[in-house]
């Protein structure tokens, strides 16, 4: 019996288990010294510059990093970094877990008192145990949404040397491949502790709204 209850205990702690949005976040800079200051605009290709969605992802960004003292500019030739974005869902793969299957793996016994003229009777009563019994595969498909930022000086790019300062992405596996209820918290992770460690990769979580 007390088995039985710590699982249907366990299985109500999971129900009521707040959602998270996770994600995991990979950078790699030498930003080494003091940025704030530093002017910037946003680098576009050809399918990004009538690109609504390319407005909404600069606009969080550029919100992210104004945060962090930087400067937006309109015009390229005002700026000392160039920052290009990457961003998007990829086609999803295929991923086959296993879900426990529950039913009876043997009964337990308890015996009740019963006073009787000739004294006391133990009758014996039986109950189920429950627990895992097998198992059965269950097909999902996992799509991966993410936001890809680099930065560049501008100053060395025109100079033609070695133009990269930060790159940085942070990527969400789930079941929606939506993109646009990810970019929110997407960015979020990203710019959480910027520039962050050079070279690590850090797994970012945070609750989401209850519906």
């Amino acid at each position: 019996m007390l088995r039985g209850l710590v699982v249907l205990l366990a299985l109500l702690l999971t129900a009521c288990a707040t959602p998270q949005f996770v994600a995991d976040v990979h950078v790699r800079h030498d930003l080494t010294e003091p940025f704030a200051g530093k002017r910037f605009t946003f680098q576009r290709g050809a399918a990004q510059s009538q690109s609504l969605l390319q407005r909404e992802v600069e606009t969080r960004v550029s919100d992210a990093l104004a945060a962090q003292g930087l400067t937006p500019v309109e015009r390229e030739a005002d700026a000392d970094w160039l920052v290009a974005l990457d961003y998007g869902v990829d086609d999803g793969k295929t991923v086959v877990t296993q879900q426990p299957v529950w039913g009876t793996v043997g009964y337990g016994i308890y015996y009740q008192r019963i006073n009787t003229g000739n004294g006391v009777v133990l009758v014996p009563s039986y109950f189920p145990e429950t627990g895992i019994v097998g198992s059965v595969p269950v097909t999902h498909i996992v799509y991966t949404r993410h936001l890809s930022v680099d930065i560049l000086d501008h100053q060395q790019l025109r100079d033609g040397g070695f133009a990269k300062r930060y790159e940085g992405s942070a990527s969400n596996a789930s079941s929606d491949n939506a993109f646009d209820p990810a970019l929110p918290w997407l960015t979020q992770a990203l710019f959480q502790f910027f520039p962050g460690f050079s070279g690590t990769t850090r797994e970012v979580r945070f609750d989401l709204p209850q519906r």
